[in-house]
């Protein structure tokens, strides 16, 4: 598990997915940003802006990550059908990089969700 299992070009989708949170278009900076994501909005930025210098021993970068993935894949509704007009990266392939990452199968969209 972890980013040093991605190749570089797959780490820069990690990083763009999770800029796309961070832009607030898809996942909404909102009252229930942290119920979605498992850490508020200024923990989520302060995680981000570390890049590409994260510590993922600590479970608030776990969970930014991995909700980040899992909610971009499972939870934007109707988000799916414009997904080219917010990331140049299918879902689809999000989703193997996701596994990658995560290093096991992913089984639903609540995995490894806190």
């Amino acid at each position: 598990m972890g980013l040093n299992n991605l190749t570089k070009e797959e780490s820069e989708i990690v990083r763009q997915c999770m800029q796309c949170v961070a832009n607030g278009n898809v996942i909404l900076h909102d009252f229930e940003f942290q119920m979605i994501m498992g850490v508020d909005v200024d923990e989520f930025m302060d995680i981000f802006e570390a890049w590409p210098n994260l510590d993922e021993n600590d479970k608030y970068v776990k969970l930014a990550i991995n909700n980040t993935l899992n909610n971009l894949i499972g939870y934007p509704h109707d988000m799916q059908k414009s997904w080219n007009e917010v990331m140049e990266t299918p879902l689809s392939e999000i989703a193997r990089i996701f596994q990658k990452w995560e290093g096991s199968e992913i089984n639903s969209y609540i995995h490894g969700m806190e």
